[in-house]
């Protein structure tokens, strides 16, 4: 999805960075496609480390988004992917980096309600993802709304051997599985749970951002 966003917003982008910085309108259009894969790059490793509350601010900061310290990383990445893809000058770079980035965040803020009204529905909505949470949810789907590592793990046991299974056994012999010989029940569990939600989320996260 957020190609078709790019797109959508693209042709005021190209004319603000002619306009601006003074590169031409075929560099222009080149800077494009290094700052949708920036931008990939950035808000997937945000949204998988669970920091959607931090992409929803620097969408909604307005006129104040370039002290947004989100939008100082991304603007870091710019400049760098396009003095190396690009081969221009560090000071044009930075220039078109951040009139680009500005440009850009602020195009896609407005498809999604403009600044300041930009939700975790419309982010998820506009991106392709549905319902507000949507990260959230996967989680949950995998550990459970709140529930404890190890009721998490007897519910899935119970389903996988049948409530009248010797859970005794059977369940330690799973667990054992999972978690291997030598480690603690909680610390074993707490790093399986913890690898598949962030496994999971990262392939929620490139349906996000990707193509």
């Amino acid at each position: 999805m957020l190609d078709q966003l790019m797109s959508s917003i693209g042709g005021d982008v190209i004319s603000s960075l002619t306009e601006k910085t003074g590169i031409t309108a075929e560099q222009a259009e080149q800077v494009m496609p290094v700052a949708q894969e920036t931008l990939q790059e950035g808000l997937m490793k945000e949204a998988t480390s669970g920091n959607v509350e931090g992409i929803l601010g620097m969408f909604n900061s307005g006129s104040g988004m370039e002290s947004n310290g989100m939008f100082g990383s991304l603007k870091g990445m710019f400049v760098q992917n396009i003095i190396t893809k690009m081969g221009l000058p560090a000071p044009v770079a930075a220039m078109v980096a951040g009139t680009g980035l500005t440009g850009i965040l602020g195009g896609l803020a407005g498809k999604m309600g403009g600044a300041g009204n930009v939700t975790q529905d419309g982010l998820m909505s506009s991106l392709g993802m549905g319902g507000a949470g949507g990260l959230m949810d996967a989680a949950k789907g995998l550990m459970g709304d709140g529930a404890n590592a190890g009721g998490g793990l007897m519910d899935a046991a119970k389903g996988l051997m049948g409530d009248g299974a010797d859970a005794g056994g059977g369940l330690m012999d799973a667990a054992k599985g999972l978690m291997g010989d030598g480690a603690s029940a909680g610390e074993g569990l707490a790093d399986n749970l913890k690898d598949a939600a962030k496994d999971k989320l990262g392939d929620i996260a490139g349906g996000l951002f990707g193509k």
